[in-house]
């Protein structure tokens, strides 16, 4: 099985995408007769390629007002990649132009494609429009928009969403042939450790003060200005807080200015150890995602793996990701004021002990397991796969056998 992404969404700086697709690769890797194809815009033209895999760099413009992503435009270099890998299933993660160039490729090799629901397009498209031109032109352009998104996963042979709720509203949308299946962490490699000193000593945590943690990309749409300044509704009563953000964005200038001036905010640039990132979990008291407009949350995964409880904002997208939790921590809204009131109630609950740390991490073991989400991924591949082949198969011409020649 030869199973090809084309991703418009992969970023150098990380994100649930690329996490994604590199747990997927090794997968495919271990086993045997699998292989893995990755397209993804790069800053240039260039092939790595290995037993199992192969990754095809295509040179992209950068993606206007972002510092991460790029823009996968280039269709002759795509079809060419894969029309080289002939692969058996394509896999799109976008709702832009790569997914019809997906579609045209599935066409020509005759194989299914089907599409990750990774970002809430429609949503995404009425935030945009709404902050340049208005709430009035935004509601006119619902419609079209909605209509474009059915037009374009109607053509899929599947849609695979990882949240409940956006199963529900692809439905109303009128989109057909949806698969669920939740994302999940390595709960191997994200567990609790034992590096709480080591990084509270690491950021000069005081030792009366509770340490707050944000991994992600430093973006407007992470909620991350509203998260800082949540730093200053907090109340005298409440116990001091350390807030560490990890990663890289559009934000960058910005929040280095914020971390000079701020004794209690430390910044770290993206970091690709998955082994750092879960000692950071690990250390945290409270994991904090100001952000509205996910449609899942891997970070939330990995904190609640490593036993951080993890604190959203209602609405936002990281609901299902917290279903392990009894009571989910939710702000009632993105705003710094709705943020500094959550992070209060919760630290007014009891300290978190290594006993409630192991406690969390076997609940979401038990749910959202990296192995769990693969077995239902490749079986639908598998599924896809046979469809098409005994559709060719059944379509084919039958072989006429000359009576002449047989002898």
């Amino acid at each position: 099985m030869i199973i090809c992404d084309i991703a418009q969404f992969h970023s150098p700086l990380g994100g649930g995408v690329k996490r994604y697709l590199h747990d997927k690769r090794l997968r495919l890797e271990a086993c045997p007769g699998c292989r893995h194809v990755l397209i993804i815009p790069s800053y240039r033209n260039h092939v790595t390629a290995g037993p199992g895999h192969a990754v095809y760099e295509i040179e992209s413009a950068r993606l206007p007002g972002s510092k991460s992503y790029r823009m996968l435009l280039d269709k002759p270099r795509i079809l060419e990649a894969v029309r080289r890998e002939k692969p058996d299933l394509i896999e799109v993660g976008d709702p832009y132009r790569t997914a019809w160039i997906g579609l045209q490729a599935g066409r020509e090799l005759g194989i299914p494609v089907v599409a990750f629901y990774h970002s809430d397009f429609p949503r995404a498209l009425d935030r945009t429009i709404a902050r340049f031109s208005g709430r009035l032109i935004a509601r006119g352009l619902s419609a079209p928009i909605r209509r474009y998104i059915r037009r374009l996963y109607n053509r899929m042979d599947a849609t695979i969403v990882a949240s409940s709720h956006l199963v529900e509203t692809l439905r109303r949308s009128g989109i057909q042939r949806i698969e669920h299946i939740p994302l999940g962490t390595d709960t191997g490699l994200f567990r609790p450790r034992d590096s709480r000193e080591r990084v509270r000593a690491e950021f000069g945590v005081p030792a009366e003060a509770r340490l707050l943690l944000f991994v992600g990309r430093l973006a407007r749409e992470k909620g991350i200005k509203h998260l800082i300044g949540a730093l200053d509704r907090l109340s005298s009563e409440a116990p001091p807080v350390h807030l560490a953000l990890v990663g890289d964005g559009e934000l960058d200038d910005w929040v280095h200015l914020e971390a000079n001036r701020r004794p209690n905010l430390t910044w770290l640039p993206y970091c690709e150890s998955a082994d750092r990132l879960a000692d950071l979990y690990s250390a945290a008291d409270l994991f904090v995602h100001a952000g509205r407009w996910e449609t899942f949350g891997i970070v939330s995964l990995e904190a609640q793996a490593c036993g951080t409880p993890v604190l959203a904002v209602r609405g936002g997208g990281l609901e299902e990701s917290l279903s392990c939790e009894p009571t989910p921590l939710l702000a009632a809204a993105g705003t710094p004021e709705a943020l500094a009131a959550a992070i209060e109630a919760a630290l007014r609950r009891p300290p978190v002990s290594p006993a409630d740390r192991l406690a969390r991490h076997r609940a979401l073991a038990g749910r959202f397991s990296i192995d769990r989400t693969f077995e239902q991924i490749f079986a639908l591949y598998g599924r896809l796969i046979d469809q098409n082949r005994r559709k060719a198969a059944a379509s084919a011409p039958a072989q006429v056998v000359d009576p002449v020649r047989a002898r």
